[in-house]
């Protein structure tokens, strides 16, 4: 049996796959990449100006074109973007080379943290505004339906407490890891 070493975080924005990855990452002594972050050195631009300059079909292509060379890392965390797990070729890439690990936070806890930022593309008005609140919970509820039952083919499903810290996600994460995944802990931890 093939050993899926390369543990990808998934969820929608804001679900703390880049913090909670980090941690698990520093748990478990391996590197820890953010897809996201990956795309931005690529194209020498931030999401936000790739998303207004270049456009939504774009960042999709250099996040697939980013995402390919990802199973060629060896053993490492990697936290997708919120939106990735739709393509249907990084689904497939990831079920052949990751244990995928869905961070399902309450609809009610994400709006209450991506009220704060206003530096997601997907959740501005046509002026790169932040959504008010009634079309943020609205546009977030839109995004969440279409992601979700892709979010759910995840091998592991951590169903993350709004009064959870970082440290305590990392530790269910890691428990279920052991539980679902343990060969993909060998000589991590």
């Amino acid at each position: 049996m093939e050993v899926r070493n390369l543990i990808v975080l998934t969820g929608f924005m804001g679900s703390g796959k880049s913090r909670i990855g980090q941690e698990l990452a520093g748990r478990l002594d391996l590197p820890f990449y953010d897809l996201d972050k990956v795309i931005e050195k690529e194209e020498k631009q931030k999401i936000p100006d790739i998303f207004r300059t270049k456009g939504e079909d774009h960042f999709r292509m250099a996040e697939r074109n980013c995402f390919r060379n990802m199973p060629g890392l060896g053993p490492a965390v990697l936290a997708l973007g919120g939106g990735a797990i739709q393509q249907k070729e990084i689904r497939d890439l990831l079920k052949l080379h990751a244990i995928t690990i869905f961070l399902d936070v309450p609809g009610e806890t994400l709006f209450e943290r991506l009220k704060k930022d206003g530096n997601r593309p997907l959740l501005q008005d046509s002026q790169g505004k932040l959504l008010s609140d009634e079309p943020l919970r609205k546009r977030i509820s839109e995004l969440l339906s279409k992601r979700k039952k892709h979010y759910l083919q995840a091998d592991i499903r951590v169903p993350v407490q709004p009064h959870w810290s970082r440290q305590q996600t990392t530790n269910e994460l890691i428990r279920l890891l052991r539980e679902h995944a343990p060969a993909s802990l060998t000589h991590h931890n």
